[in-house]
C-alpha cells in the first residue's frame, strides 16, 4: 500500500473492523448516557427554578401591593428591604440555572473532546480495509496478471542484451535497477511507464517471423501494460486527495491535543495519565460513563468558583472553549465526509474498467472489497449526522 492509501486508513481503519465498530458504538452510548444524565439533572433544576421564580415573583407582587397600600414609612422601609431580599433570592436561582446550563454545555464539550481522542486514534489495519488496498495495488501491477511475469523475464533479458546499442534501453535498464522494476511493486506511472512502453516497442520490433508466438504475446502484454498504466494514472488522481485529508487530520489532532491540555489539565486540573487510564484506555463503558460524570462534577465546582472570583466575566473562558470544541467536532465531521466522498470516487474508477478484457476479473474482486469498506464505514459513522449533532451539542439558557 502506498503512503497516500494509508492516509485514508489512518482514520477509517477503526471503522472497518468489527471490534472498532463496536468500540465506536460504545463511545456513542457513553456520550448519550452521560448527556442524558446531565440533562436530567439540568431539567429538574430548571423545573425547580421555574417553580421558585413564580413563588418569589408572587411574594414580590404581594409586597409591591402592600407597599402601595401602606401609609407607614417604617413599614414601607421594612417591606422594601424584604423585597430586596426576594430579588436577591431570585437572582441566586437564576444564577444556579446559568451554572447548570454551563455545567451541561461545558461537560458536553469535555466529553465530546475526550471522545474525539478515541475516534481519531490510529489502529492496526485488518480485514476489508487491508484487503481493499492490497487488491487495488494488485490491479495496478501488471506482474499480478497471468503470464506477465514469465514474459517480463524475456523482455528484461532483451533490455540487458541490447542496452549497449540503444540509449533508451540503457536508460530503461538503469531505472529498473534503481527502482527494482515491476517485480518489486514499483508504481507504474510517469517517466518509468513511458520508458517501459518504448522498451516493449523496441522488443516487439526486434522479433522476427521465427518469434511469431513471442511477438503476439508481447503485443498482448503491451496492451495490458498500457491499460494498467492508465488505470494507475486514474487511481492516482483519486489518491491525491488523501494527502490533503492527511494534512487536515494532523492539524486536527494537534488542535485536539491542545484543547485537551487546556481543558483537562489547565482548567479542570486532571492528571492526563489518570484520564487515559479511566477513559481513553478504559474498555468498560460503565466505568467510562461514571468517570465522565465525576468530571462533570469537577466542572460544576470550577464554574461556581470562577463565577465567585470573577462575577462579571466568568463565562468568557468557558464559552471560548466550548466554541473551540464544537468547531473541532464539525471539522472532524467535515473531514470524514471528505473521506466518504473520495471513497465513492473509486466507483467511477471501477465502472470504467469493469468490462476491460485484461482487468475485469481483478476489478470485480476490487468492487467487492470496496463495497465492504464503504458499507462498513457508512454503517458505523454518518458524517452528516455527526456534523448535525455537533451543531446541536449545546443547550441555550
Amino acid at each position: 500500500m502506498n503512503k497516500l492509501g494509508f492516509i485514508f486508513l489512518f482514520v477509517a481503519g477503526m471503522f472497518f473492523q468489527n471490534s472498532a465498530a463496536q468500540s465506536f458504538a460504545e463511545d456513542q452510548s457513553v456520550t448519550q448516557q452521560v448527556l442524558q444524565e446531565l440533562n436530567r439533572e439540568r431539567s429538574l433544576l430548571s423545573q425547580n427554578l421555574e417553580f421558585r421564580i413564580k413563588e418569589i415573583d408572587s411574594k414580590i407582587s404581594n409586597l409591591d401591593e402592600s407597599i402601595q397600600n401602606t401609609n407607614s414609612s417604617a413599614e414601607k422601609v421594612e417591606k422594601l428591604l424584604e423585597r430586596v431580599k426576594f430579588l436577591e433570592e431570585r437572582q441566586e436561582e437564576i444564577d444556579k440555572n446559568t451554572i447548570s446550563v454551563y455545567k451541561y454545555n461545558y461537560s458536553s464539550a469535555v466529553l465530546n473532546l475526550a471522545s474525539m481522542e478515541r475516534e481519531i486514534k490510529p489502529l492496526n489495519l485488518f480485514n476489508a480495509s487491508r484487503e481493499f488496498y492490497a487488491t487495488l495495488d494488485q490491479v495496478s501491477n501488471p506482474m499480478h496478471y497471468e503470464g506477465y511475469q514469465e514474459w517480463f523475464g524475456e523482455f528484461k533479458k532483451f533490455v540487458e542484451e541490447e542496452k549497449k546499442n540503444d540509449a533508451r534501453l540503457s536508460a530503461l535498464s538503469h531505472i529498473m535497477n534503481v527502482t527494482g522494476d515491476l517485480a518489486q511493486g514499483t508504481p507504474f506511472t510517469g517517466m518509468f511507464a513511458g520508458t517501459v512502453f518504448d522498451g516493449i516497442g523496441s522488443f516487439i520490433n526486434s522479433l522476427g517471423w521465427g518469434d511469431k508466438k513471442l511477438k503476439q504475446q508481447s503485443t498482448e502484454m503491451l496492451k495490458l501494460t498500457t491499460t494498467v498504466a492508465q488505470f494507475t494514472h486514474d487511481k492516482d488522481l483519486i489518491e491525491t486527495e488523501w494527502e490533503s485529508i492527511n494534512k487536515n487530520l494532523d492539524e486536527l489532532k494537534e488542535l485536539q491535543e491542545k484543547a485537551m491540555q487546556e481543558n483537562l489539565v489547565q482548567i479542570l486540573e486532571i492528571d492526563p495519565k489518570e484520564f487515559d487510564r479511566n477513559f481513553t484506555n478504559e474498555t468498560d463503558a460503565k466505568k467510562r460513563t461514571q468517570y465522565i460524570l465525576d468530571i462533570s462534577k469537577i466542572a460544576e465546582n470550577k464554574i461556581a468558583e470562577e463565577k465567585a472570583k470573577n462575577p462579571e466575566n466568568w463565562k468568557q473562558d468557558y464559552h471560548d472553549q466550548m466554541i473551540a470544541v464544537q468547531n473541532l467536532k464539525i471539522r472532524f465531521g467535515t473531514i470524514t465526509f471528505r473521506i466518504l466522498e473520495n471513497l465513492k470516487k473509486y466507483d467511477s474508477l471501477i465502472q470504467k474498467y469493469e468490462n476491460d478484457e485484461y482487468l475485469k476479473t481483478k476489478i470485480a474482486d476490487l468492487k467487492n472489497k470496496l463495497d465492504m469498506v464503504r458499507n462498513s464505514f457508512e454503517s458505523t459513522f454518518n458524517p452528516q449526522e455527526y456534523i448535525k449533532a455537533s451543531n446541536e451539542m449545546y443547550v441555550v439558557e
